[in-house]
């Protein structure tokens, strides 16, 4: 049965038709008691991620031979381009990779102005479907908190510049997981509604539990790898198919 999905901060208005079958059906339950704020909420968080990853792992992107996913194909494309600037910035410096054609009046304009450069090349091209809107809206937010500290170009040529394999770890390690929630709340938007007046609260509940779930096992897995590598381009390439596969069940 068609769900007719609210428009709000989390999304666009869309009607999504959830499966059925006891994965959808675990997934709905335990984000509906989230949403009411009933049982353990920690619980709640990992029998839903258990359900969500079970219900859609035919579906997750996987690599290049995936020829029909509707979730993790955005994320990989946007995760190796972000990986992809940075290195070139590591090389070229920030005025480098913006080519001749870029300007700004003054210092005050030059990071908006550089957002928007890097948000283009890094979400590539794309359609308006869930996965893409979902690396998007990710991917905007890990920027801004990237660069919530610097104002001026210098700044954020420092930042960037000088930015270590593992502080590049831990900015795809929160990409991931706001992807996955951000793909989660369109997917599940109107049980969230439908039982809850602060749907943000829902979610920032599963970002946290996931934080708290993936932050370590991922840092030490993923920091074996330099990531501006092919090696490391190659494990990105699958990173969202590799974390649902934690708490997938037959």
């Amino acid at each position: 049965m068609p769900l007719t999905v609210k428009k709000d901060n989390m999304g666009t208005s869309q009607s999504h038709n959830l499966k059925s079958g006891p994965n959808w059906s675990t997934a709905k339950r335990s984000i509906t008691s989230l949403a009411k704020g009933t049982g353990d909420s920690n619980d709640n968080c990992e029998t839903f991620v258990i359900g969500l990853s079970s219900a859609i792992s035919n579906s997750v992107y996987r690599g290049a031979s995936s020829r029909h996913s509707s979730f993790g194909r955005a994320g990989a494309r946007v995760s190796k381009n972000f990986i992809s600037i940075i290195g070139d910035i590591r090389s070229h410096g920030v005025l480098g990779i913006l080519g001749p054609d870029f300007s700004f009046e003054n210092d005050s304009l030059f990071k908006r102005s550089f957002k928007e450069v890097i948000l283009e090349r890094v979400l590539g091209e794309h359609d308006s479907s869930m996965d893409d809107a979902a690396a998007a809206k990710a991917f905007e937010k890990i920027l801004d908190e990237i660069l919530k500290d610097c104002e001026t170009k210098e700044e954020i040529e420092k930042k960037l510049s000088n930015a270590s394999n593992d502080d590049l770890v831990v900015w795809i390690i929160d990409f991931q997981i706001d992807y996955i929630i951000e793909y989660s709340g369109e997917l599940f938007q109107s049980h969230i509604f439908d039982k809850c007046d602060n749907p943000d609260r829902v979610m920032e509940q599963i970002r946290n539990w996931l934080h708290s779930e993936l932050d370590d096992r991922l840092m030490n897995d993923i920091s074996k790898y330099d990531l501006t590598s092919k090696e490391g381009k190659e494990m990105v390439e699958t990173l969202t198919a590799d974390i649902l596969d934690i708490w997938k069940q037959e």
